[in-house]
Formats: C-alpha cells, sequence, structure tokens
C-alpha cells in the first residue's frame, strides 16, 4: 500500500512538473521533430513511407509545422521517392496518438484556442506530447519498480527516480518527439528485469526482449546498446535460461535478432546500403570527433551531463560499489561512444544530454546504494543543491535549456553572474584554454570520486 502511494505521488509529481513546463514557453515543433511527424501523417493519409505529396501540400500544418520544407530530413530513394532519413520506428509508436490528437483538433473552436496563442495544428502537437510524457512516466514507474527489487524503501525509490527524472535533461526531452523517450523506456524495462528473480523467465522477460529488438526501429544507433542490456539481463538470469527449451532458446534469439534483420533487409531494399540514407555520404561518426564528444558530453559547458545534472558526477564511484554492476558498463559504453563520435555529439537542435537521457536508469540503480553510506550521502546532497537550482530556473526559463552553439551556458550564467560559464570548457567552440581547463575538471572528478570510494570502503571494514 505504501509503495503504493508513493509511486502514484511520483508520477504525478512528474506529470505536473512536465506538463506545467509546456504551458509556458519551448520550442514548439521544431528540429527532427516535425519530420518525426510528417512519416506518421504519411503513414495516415497514404499509408505509405512516400512523403513528397506531404511534404508539397504543406501537411505539416496538421501539427503545427506550416511551411515545413523537408531539406535533408527526407531525401529520394532508389525507387524515386521522396523517403524520410530518419529510422520509423517513433512515428509508428506515436501513430494512434497522432490519430486521435490530429482528430480532435480540428473540433475545438478556433477562438478557444486563440485564447492561448494557438492553432490547430500546434494543440494536436501538445496532444501529442502527453504520448510522449506517458512514455517517460512509464520508464519512471519501472525504475521506481526496479528500486524496490533492490530493498530500497519506497520513499528511498521514489526520492532517487524523482531527483534523476527531474533533471533539466530529463525535464526539457519528457515531451519532445524524439527516440530517446523511448530507448529510455527500454532500458527502464531492462533494470526492472534484471532486479527481479532470476530464477524467473515470465511474461515480462519475453517483452523485454521483443522491446529491445524493436529499438533499432526507431533509431538504429541503438542497435548495440540493445544488444549490451539484452546481454547485462540474460546473464544476470543465466541459470534460467539453462533451463530453456530449444524452442524458447530459438525464439529469444528471434525476438532480438529479427527486427534488426529485417531492418537492414528494408534498408537495403529502398537505399542500397544496410547503414539507411544518412551514411550514403559517408558514416557520420570518426575518432577525430570522438576526442571532443567524448568529454564533451561529460563536461561541455553548455552540453555536458554533469553541468546540468551534477549528481551524475558520482556514477564512477557507484559503480565500483559492486562487481555485478559493472556489468552496466557496457550498456553505457554502447550509447555512449557512438554518441560521442557523432559528428552533431550534442544532439542537433534539441534540449542538452539528449543523447545520455537513457542512461537514466542505469544511473539510478547503481547510485542508489550509495545512499547507504553516510559520506556518499553528504556528497549527494551536495550536489543535489546545485541540481535543484538548474532544474528550477530552467522550468521557469525553458529555452535557455536548449543549446545554441555559441559557447555559452545561459543557465549557469544568469545564476552565477554574466560570463560565469566562461570558466567551464567548451568543446563545442574549443578555445587555447579548453583542454588545460578540462584537465582540471576531469582531475577534479577524479578525487571526487576516489574520495567517496574510500569513504565507502572505510565504513565497510
Amino acid at each position: 500500500m505504501v509503495a503504493r502511494r508513493c509511486r502514484r505521488l511520483l508520477l504525478v509529481l512528474l506529470l505536473l512538473v512536465f506538463w506545467s513546463l509546456t504551458t509556458h514557453g519551448k520550442y514548439t515543433d521544431s528540429g527532427d521533430e516535425p519530420h518525426y511527424l510528417m512519416v506518421a501523417q504519411s503513414l495516415w493519409a497514404d499509408r505509405d513511407f512516400d512523403l513528397g505529396n506531404n511534404y508539397a501540400q504543406d501537411q505539416g500544418s496538421v501539427f503545427g509545422a506550416a511551411g515545413l520544407q523537408h531539406e535533408r530530413h527526407a531525401v529520394p530513394a532508389r525507387d524515386g521517392a521522396l523517403r524520410p532519413v530518419h529510422d520509423v520506428g517513433v512515428a509508428v509508436a506515436l501513430l494512434p496518438a497522432y490519430v486521435l490528437a490530429t482528430t480532435v483538433a480540428p473540433r475545438v473552436p478556433a477562438r478557444l484556442l486563440t485564447r492561448f496563442r494557438m492553432n490547430r495544428g500546434l494543440f494536436a502537437y501538445a496532444l501529442m506530447t502527453f504520448a510522449v510524457m506517458a512514455v517517460v512516466l512509464l520508464a519512471a514507474s519501472a525504475t521506481f519498480t526496479a528500486l524496490l527489487q533492490r530493498a530500497h524503501s519506497p520513499a528511498t525509490a521514489a526520492v532517487i527516480v524523482f531527483a534523476l527524472w527531474a533533471t533539466a535533461p530529463v525535464l526539457a526531452n519528457a515531451y519532445e518527439v524524439f527516440p530517446e523517450p523511448f530507448a529510455l523506456l527500454a532500458t527502464a524495462w531492462g533494470i526492472r528485469e534484471w532486479t527481479s528473480d532470476p530464477a524467473r523467465w515470465t511474461r515480462r522477460s519475453w517483452v523485454l526482449l521483443a522491446a529491445l529488438g524493436l529499438l533499432p526501429w526507431f533509431h538504429r544507433k541503438y542497435l548495440l546498446y540493445a544488444v549490451s542490456v539484452a546481454a547485462v539481463v540474460l546473464w544476470q538470469k543465466r541459470q534460467t535460461m539453462a533451463r530453456l527449451s530449444a524452442v524458447e532458446w530459438v525464439a529469444a534469439g528471434a525476438l532480438l535478432a529479427l527486427p534488426s534483420a529485417v531492418l537492414a533487409a528494408w534498408t537495403y531494399h529502398y537505399w542500397g546500403s544496410v547503414g539507411g540514407p544518412l551514411t550514403l555520404e559517408g558514416a557520420p561518426f570518426s575518432l577525430a570527433r570522438f576526442a571532443y564528444g567524448g568529454p564533451g558530453l561529460l563536461i561541455d559547458r553548455e552540453n555536458g551531463l554533469f553541468w546540468w545534472a551534477p549528481v551524475c558526477i558520482l556514477a564512477p564511484a557507484a559503480l565500483a560499489l559492486d562487481r555485478s554492476r559493472l556489468l552496466w558498463l557496457a550498456p553505457i559504453a554502447a550509447l555512449f561512444i557512438p554518441s560521442a563520435a557523432h559528428e552533431q555529439w550534442w544532439a542537433g537542435f534539441s534540449p542538452a544530454c539528449r543523447f545520455l537521457v537513457p542512461l537514466m536508469p542505469i544511473l539510478s540503480l547503481v547510485g542508489a546504494d550509495l545512499l547507504r553510506n553516510r559520506g556518499a550521502r553528504v556528497a549527494i546532497l551536495l550536489l543535489l543543491v546545485p541540481q535543484a537550482i538548474i532544474a528550477a530556473y530552467g522550468w521557469q526559463h525553458p529555452h535557455d535549456l536548449w543549446p545554441h552553439g555559441d559557447g555559452h551556458n545561459r543557465v549557469v550564467s544568469a545564476l552565477l553572474g554574466g560570463g560565469a560559464d566562461q570558466w567551464l570548457p567548451s568543446f563545442r567552440v574549443p578555445s587555447p584554454s579548453t583542454w588545460t581547463t578540462a584537465l582540471a575538471v576531469m582531475a577534479a572528478i577524479v578525487v571526487l570520486n576516489v574520495a567517496v570510494s574510500a569513504r565507502i570502503r572505510g565504513a565497510s571494514r
């Protein structure tokens, strides 16, 4: 009963925080978002993935993106049709919400919407954001269950999930039409299954394999990530897996591998390459880009995770607590390395740290046990203070959560005074002092994690 109440309170609070953020300002239906929705429009209106007529007839106005041009978001395929360069999983998953929103929106009086500075297209888009919020809330609920299964109290589990879901990265991405919310949910399901009884193989186990198998359809960059999450969960349940029949082993393998095989065949049919249209002019990954994207995803002043969610600085100390949790380094690396090596490691025009949002359930799991140590609790609380301030300011000024690529962190500047962010390294707009500052910051982070780890080991003797 207590757990149920804590879960409900957690989800209600998160919903209020997410929804209220959308009511007082955001970049509406911008970046890649409208192009994902154009795929949904084509599926609903034409039952195909040929977007030529949809862009030509300005059907973006249906969801608040009037005048939308396909630019490089859709290009001619081998059959001559204008097809999306983005993987179609997001559009397919949101199709029921899209149909409902675009059916309801035209029935609302335009005069009423004008009072709220909206039109019917923007209202349809606003309704669809609730579907994305639902996905993020389901991920929060699954992570909450996982922490309960790790013998944390309901109150502790709720506080941990809220602390990470209310960080600026999740807060700003909780209603955006991107692949990350779906990867967040798949990760949370994996965490929940990993913490469940290792001797049981249930229907949820099969659902998890199916979800991870389908994840590359949301973005093919998730292929290695999905396999890594599945491998960690299956290793945890290795004794149970050993008792499965040959047919069940084949079914498990098919759930994981068949969707990716179909995706590769489907992509090759239309593009002549299993990598898809984004790789036709060369792979969008490089070691040179990783040299900037690696530290950039963590400590870049605009896009670095540690400035937007400072409590994540203690992730290395948390992982070192228990050898069994070191297995989660594989999924972390499978997501982090391709993201850091991408030509736009900052995730384009989107809220900061978008690429790393799926890792929040893992960080919740590995970080929860730190609270059991007094010294670690002090460090966590000290980091939660600036984190809460950053999130609260971002909630009031949501446009500042979008990096502009100009080497400025508007939240840090506003909180500490103009120019304060210049003390932090910038890898997107590097300067001669970037690496010197970065090395100093990374050294400080290493020292903090070593100190916390030493305190934990000392307390356990």
